[in-house]
């Protein structure tokens, strides 16, 4: 089987599902964050294949994931439709990102906006199931992210540490 992380940055999953797979491809738009993940999988041994893109230029894939980084993507939909274009039938594309809550916004430091530094405060389940309209066996699960809090929210009235809400869907595409 194959995987390839979207938005993979240093490896976080890409390492914990690679010895799952026979090859793993990394995708990410960084260079510099493709960098620190191929000297980690360097000194562990893991073979990880990493890319700069363009993702148009991929192949099919049996699993696709991204971990945090649609809230990043400005065409999140457009994204998830890519992404489910890169799958072989019946592969799975797996999706982790921020749920909309009130609280979301502290999830970045308070000088990083909206449209500058990330795209979206979260995703609303309704808008990510879309993403998995022709697709079967979608799945959601909701989980508790704590984080410490960026300086300035500290100082601010607010805790060192917050919880925040990470959503995993995922679904197979149709075959």
């Amino acid at each position: 089987g194959l995987a390839s992380p979207d938005g993979t940055g240093t490896g976080l999953l890409t390492f914990e599902l690679a010895p799952s797979f026979e090859q793993v491809t990394a995708f990410d738009v960084s260079a510099g964050m493709l960098e620190v993940l191929q000297a980690k999988a360097d000194r562990s041994g893991i073979g990880v294949t990493t890319t700069l893109g363009p993702l148009e230029q991929l192949p099919r894939f049996d699993m696709v994931f991204s971990l945090l980084a649609f809230h990043h993507i400005p065409d999140a939909d457009g994204m998830a439709s890519q992404l489910l274009e890169h799958l072989k039938p019946g592969g799975r594309l797996l999706v982790a990102d921020l749920l909309a809550t009130p609280n979301v916004r502290r999830f970045h430091k308070p000088h990083e906006i909206v449209g500058e530094h990330y795209e979206h405060d979260g995703f609303a389940k309704s808008a990510v199931q879309s993403w998995f309209s022709d697709c079967d066996d979608f799945d959601w699960v909701e989980m508790p992210l704590w984080r410490d809090l960026a300086e300035g929210w500290r100082g601010a009235g607010f805790a060192e540490a917050e919880e925040f809400h990470l959503f995993v869907a995922s679904a197979t595409l149709k075959a």
